[in-house]
């Protein structure tokens, strides 16, 4: 208990409140926008907290919207820094929704009392944005995979995370678009209607396939169904003509 009570009265001094004093400091270990960014996390984490919003595993919804109205910064610069903190444990960003995060204060009041210097340049280093062009696409492949799962439907848990589990197979060799994922849901939708299951099974056909198209993967489920179909059929014809020797050797004549 006095260890949590320690936490949040180092919460109060890290806290926007204390602004300038944290965030000078914090920045020239994080950069400028990273550490912007960590201290309107840290405001959303406290309001989170003391509204009991975060979850057992302490996630916490944010509103990017917001963020940029209070910070100016922008929507793909906000992934961007979650994929650079995510480096140093400072972030984490759940598989299903990349707006659910998980904000490690212990490990930013860590960095925040941390004297080495030799700690704070491997941080440092590690944090940075890439200077070198194959690290700059690594994080652009990140980002339009990002861009990709969020314009997936979530009506439906299922088939929102067999799509995921589809963008990130498919996405490693294939060319993909937001209306690459568009489209095929749509498709999938007016073929599946309300039937989950089949949807699911379409979209691993898909994933199994690495296909982008939807209607493939529909016609194969068609095939797989039909021979499915004449299986039974001709399991069922061959039960029935054994009950029927059967029954004739059983007749008195």
């Amino acid at each position: 208990m006095m260890r949590l009570l320690k936490i949040y009265m180092l919460l109060d001094a890290v806290s926007p409140n204390s602004y300038l004093t944290f965030n000078v400091h914090i920045a020239h270990i994080i950069g400028l926008v990273n550490a912007v960014y960590c201290s309107e996390l840290l405001d959303i984490y406290n309001k989170a907290r003391k509204k009991k919003k975060l979850d057992d595993a302490g996630y916490f919804i944010v509103n990017r919207d917001y963020i940029k109205s209070r910070t100016s910064i922008k929507l793909d610069e906000q992934y961007l820094c979650d994929a650079s903190l995510s480096k140093v444990g400072l972030i984490k960003t759940s598989q299903n929704n990349p707006d659910k995060i998980c904000f490690d204060v212990k490990q930013f009041l860590k960095i925040i009392a941390e004297e080495d210097s030799k700690v704070l340049d491997d941080i440092s280093k590690k944090i940075s944005l890439p200077k070198n062009k194959q690290d700059s696409k690594e994080l652009k492949k990140e980002k339009l995979k990002i861009s990709l799962k969020n314009a997936i439907n979530r009506d439906n848990v299922k088939i929102a995370k067999a799509l995921e589990d589809w963008i990130e197979v498919v996405f490693e060799s294939k060319n993909m678009i937001v209306d690459t994922v568009i489209d095929f849901q749509n498709t999938l939708m007016k073929y599946c209607g309300s039937d989950v299951t089949k949807a699911v099974e379409i979209i691993n056909i898909a994933r199994l396939q690495t296909w982008t198209n939807c209607v493939w993967a529909i016609e194969s489920y068609e095939k797989a169904q039909e021979l499915l179909k004449k299986s039974r059929f001709n399991t069922n014809r061959a039960s029935q003509k054994v009950a029927n020797k059967d029954n004739l050797s059983d007749k008195e004549f």
